[in-house]
């Protein structure tokens, strides 16, 4: 036995120079392994310095990686955590079938050809999705109205239920939505499908495109109504074809419509009938004056649908001239009726629209209620409203 030597204690890193290194190690495994996901940061920035800097690094860097393959196996492991529930992102599901990008096209047949094989790129998926048709732009309406009036609807037949969508970004998933399903359940004629998804919105479909996303998270279901509350993140610039628009320009407002018309083609491309909700107004004046841009092009789009109805928010949650209000009467008490962003509505908020619109689409067939009725006084049976 040795004498003289005592025990070191254990180093993970015996310098700084092997920190660093393990650091940089560690910097690059990550950047290898989410260039994807770098890439789709950078394209979110908004218009500016920060996004001319950081896109075109973020590009060098993904089309450099696109190569290896990384980034399909990334998403379609994204694709698989949503097929089991592990995210609230259902358009991930779209990934599974999507054709591979051309750099990942040239690697998989490269690799193919030196195993002996050569395959192609998956089929994509069977979903029919209604294409923008460049149509001529629709002169832009003027200030959406402070209220609306409901039209009339066809009644729920008895022993029916009617679907009914859910959709758009965060301005239908705070709030909203949330009311709605809880509410919902005093009416039994109604079933709802939730597809909205927060963070989103029409004016950047390369960073999230609903013409895509839409079909996938709507499944195979088909609903009769469809509310819809979006736009909260269309107020910034975009880049097209190449071409730079800021936002509010004349060019900017021409794509945006026709982005807008794409997707509410798509919304009734089964015969769905649309409830466009306004978005409400906001609490910061410069968002304010963008988000009334947007609602006017909604407006336009909208009005000029037969099958499409604008339900105007302005009137409801905000005060008598339509501008923001913080607080309002619900009954005797003072309630908030916006969430403390100044941009979302709160539950009781809320509920000043969905008490108009659920009664409203649960409207019964007479022959149900007259059944109910009669059912009540003792008389007879009631028919079963449920399927």
């Amino acid at each position: 036995m040795q004498q003289g030597r005592t025990m070191q204690p254990y180093r993970r890193f015996s310098n700084l120079t092997q920190l660093a290194a393990g650091l940089c190690v560690f910097a690059a495994t990550a950047l290898l392994l989410d260039s994807g996901g770098l890439y789709s940061w950078a394209q979110s920035l908004d218009l500016g310095p920060e996004r001319a800097v950081a896109l075109p690094a973020a590009t060098l860097l993904h089309n450099a990686l696109a190569g290896l393959g990384i980034e399909r196996e990334r998403q379609l492991a994204l694709a698989s955590l949503a097929r089991i529930g592990w995210t609230d992102d259902p358009g991930a599901m779209v990934i599974v079938n999507a054709p591979p990008t051309p750099h990942e096209t040239a690697a998989i047949q490269k690799r193919g050809s030196a195993a002996g094989v050569v395959k192609g790129p998956n089929p994509p998926m069977n979903i029919s999705v209604p294409q923008p048709k460049h149509p001529v732009q629709l002169p832009l309406s003027g200030a959406p109205p402070l209220n609306s009036t409901l039209p009339a609807i066809p009644a729920v037949i008895a022993g029916h239920q009617r679907t009914v969508a859910l959709a758009g970004d965060s301005m239908m998933a705070v709030g909203l939505s949330s009311t709605i399903l809880r509410q919902s359940s005093h009416y039994k004629s109604l079933s709802f499908i939730s597809v909205f998804k927060s963070g989103t919105g029409l004016a950047r479909p390369e960073v999230f495109d609903w013409q895509t996303a839409y079909p996938a998270m709507l499944k195979h279901a088909k609903p009769d109504v469809i509310l819809v509350a979006i736009g909260a993140n269309d107020g910034q610039g975009f880049v097209d074809g190449g071409v730079t628009y800021p936002f509010g320009t004349e060019g900017w407002q021409s794509v945006y419509q026709e982005r807008v018309e794409a997707y509410l083609q798509m919304l009734q491309a089964d015969g769905a009938k649309v409830i466009w909700i306004g978005l409400p107004p906001m609490k910061s004046d410069g968002y304010n004056k963008k988000i009334a841009l947007v609602n006017r092009i909604h407006y336009t789009v909208v009005s000029a649908s037969p099958n499409a109805v604008w339900y105007s928010t302005g009137g409801t949650v905000g005060d008598t001239t339509g501008q923001f209000r913080d607080f309002g009467q619900i009954g005797n008490h003072a309630v908030r009726l916006r969430q403390s962003d100044g941009i979302h509505l709160s539950d009781d908020g809320a509920s000043l629209i969905v008490e108009k619109l659920l009664p409203w689409l649960a409207k019964e067939d007479e022959s149900t209620v007259k059944a109910l009725t009669a059912s009540a006084a003792g008389n007879e049976p009631a028919k079963p409203l449920l399927k």
